[in-house]
Order: C-alpha cells, then sequence, then structure tokens
C-alpha cells in the first residue's frame, strides 16, 4: 500500500509517516518544508519526498498518484497563527482539503483527515464529548475544522468519496512545536523558569499522547467505510494546574506555578471543561487503553533532555 500524508513533515504527520514505514507500507510526504521540522532524515530519506504547499491542487494531484490513501494532516499550527491570521487559517484547511478530496477522486483513495476538538466549542458543558452532540465551534480554528467534516460529507454524498475525520483532542509527545502548551511547560521546567497558567488553572482538557492519534488514525483508515467522525482522546480530564504539577514533578524542576490572566485573542478558544469519548473508536477499532499522561509526559521529557543534549 502507498500513502499521501500531507504536512508529513510536522508533528502528527511525521509520527504517521514513521508508523506507516514500520508497517512495511510506502509512503509519500508532502510539505511546504521538509526539513528542519519534526520528520528524521533517516525517516525522510525513506519516503518519497514532495516540497509543495497543499493549496497547490497540481503538486497535491501528482503526490497522489497510486495512493490508496491519503492523511491530510497540513495546517496551520498554533493558537498565535490561528489568532493573528483568521483568513490564512482558514483559507488554507478550505483549499488544502479541496485540493486532496479532488486528487482522492483521482487516484481511487480514502481520506482520513485531522479535525479537531474545537468543533465542539462549548457544546459539552460537564459531558464526555460524543460525535453525536450538535456542535457549536466558536473559534475561526473549529470553524474551519467543522466545515472540512462537512466538505467531507458532501463529498462522500456527491461522488462516494471515502473518509475519516478524527476529531483530535489536546495532542502531545516528542518532536511536538516548542510554542505549544506542554512542550512549553517543559522547557520553562527543565529551565526552572515560571510556568504560567491561565486564571487559576482549573480549566480541564483531554490531553492524548500522539501515538495513540497515529493508532486511531490508522485504524480509520483500515476499517472505517463510508464517511466517519470520531474522537481521537484519552478520554480522561485534566486540569491545566494539575498538568504543570506533573511536569514540574517529572522535571525534577524547582519552577513556581503562576497564574495570569487570559489574554484577549484566547477567548473563543477556552472553555471550561473539554474531555471525549472513546467509546465510537472503540467500536469501530476495537478496545486498546490510551497511554497514560504521566508515561507520556516522561517520554515527551526524555526526547526533549535528549535534543538539548545534541
Amino acid at each position: 500500500m502507498r500513502a499521501l500524508v500531507t504536512g508529513g513533515a510536522g508533528f502528527l504527520g511525521s509520527h504517521l509517516v514513521d508508523a506507516l514505514l514500520a508497517r512495511g507500507e510506502e509512503a509519500v510526504v508532502l510539505d511546504h518544508r521538509l526539513r528542519g521540522k519534526a520528520l528524521p532524515e533517516a525517516s525522510l530519506a525513506r519516503v518519497r519526498a514532495v516540497e509543495a504547499d497543499v493549496c497547490d491542487p497540481i503538486a497535491v494531484r501528482d503526490a497522489a498518484q497510486g495512493c490508496s490513501l491519503i492523511f491530510h494532516c497540513a495546517a496551520m499550527v498554533g493558537i498565535a497563527a490561528y489568532s493573528g491570521q483568521p483568513a490564512r487559517t482558514m483559507e488554507t484547511e478550505e483549499a488544502g482539503l479541496r485540493n486532496v478530496c479532488a486528487a482522492a477522486r483521482l487516484a481511487g483513495a480514502k481520506v482520513v483527515y485531522a479535525s479537531s476538538s474545537a468543533v465542539y466549542g462549548r457544546a459539552g458543558g460537564s459531558i464526555a464529548l460524543d460525535e453525536t452532540l450538535a456542535v457549536s465551534p466558536e473559534s475561526n480554528y473549529g470553524t474551519a475544522k467543522r466545515f472540512g467534516e462537512l466538505y467531507l460529507a458532501a463529498q462522500n454524498a456527491e461522488n462516494g468519496l471515502r473518509s475519516a475525520a478524527l476529531r483530535i483532542f489536546n495532542m502531545y509527545g516528542p518532536r511536538q512545536d516548542h510554542r505549544l502548551v506542554i512542550p512549553r511547560f517543559i522547557g520553562h521546567a527543565m529551565e526552572g523558569q515560571p510556568i504560567e497558567v491561565y486564571g487559576d488553572g482549573a480549566q480541564t482538557r483531554d490531553f492524548v499522547f500522539v501515538a495513540d492519534v497515529v493508532a486511531a488514525a490508522l485504524a480509520m483508515a483500515d476499517r472505517a467505510s463510508g464517511c466517519e467522525v470520531v474522537n481521537a482522546c484519552s478520554g480522561l480530564e485534566t486540569s491545566v494546574r494539575a498538568l504543570a504539577e506533573a511536569i514540574v514533578k517529572l522535571t525534577g524542576s524547582q519552577s513556581e506555578i503562576v497564574s495570569r490572566p487570559m489574554p484577549d485573542n484566547r477567548t473563543t478558544f477556552e472553555v471550561d471543561r473539554c474531555y471525549g469519548s472513546r467509546a465510537k473508536l472503540q467500536r469501530i477499532a476495537g478496545r486498546f487503553d490510551p497511554v497514560p499522561l504521566e508515561t507520556g509526559l516522561a517520554r515527551t521529557i526524555s526526547h526533549i533532555r535528549a535534543c538539548r543534549a545534541g
């Protein structure tokens, strides 16, 4: 089998590429910058590499030739990017997915799309978020991801395109961009700097290790049919303060955890509670236990330490 991974040099994409190679599959990586991101050089040497923008329809079409699967991970990264460049964020989502779907139709490929728990907005309140809930995205990023899910459903209805959209919760792990919350907390802890949380840090999130998201993506690629939407989550909620405390403990740091006001540009991205249900994923993919948070944090810390040591 040959699979195309858009954004394959990024965080999730690079882990998907490594998993595909470990399974003995052929991988094509399309990314606007192949080097200097997350994909190891050893992995890059084993794939067909295409340095191009996912918004280039010809590049995406050519990269997808001969592929039976397309994992679409290319996207803008981080709240600073989403809030600072809202139009570009939405344009990248729309154009990228449109090009991927057109290429998939020509190649006869299934699409696995990296959506986000941001589509839920404040839909769940105090309950575990599941795929039957009426979603209500509030951020431009959540709106763009919800459009992607609806576009895939329309492509299935109109053209029979098979797809699965993964609603990914707060993913973390080795190779993640240092600007995101867990590697940022780890970096500050290692340096003995204060770890800043917004408000009192009581807001909860569902932190899911990248290997679990990869497992969900591969399971949906192997077993899903038609057009599916499924959560990729741990099923557990952890407060941001408890996360910071765990990182301080695991790094042996003396860092202080301090509170700061919420920046204005983050208000549409913030909810008090957010954790997902794994029931649908387990019905489709079978039961598998997620990596415990402390284990995933320890692996991430070990990776960051190794990178810093050179």
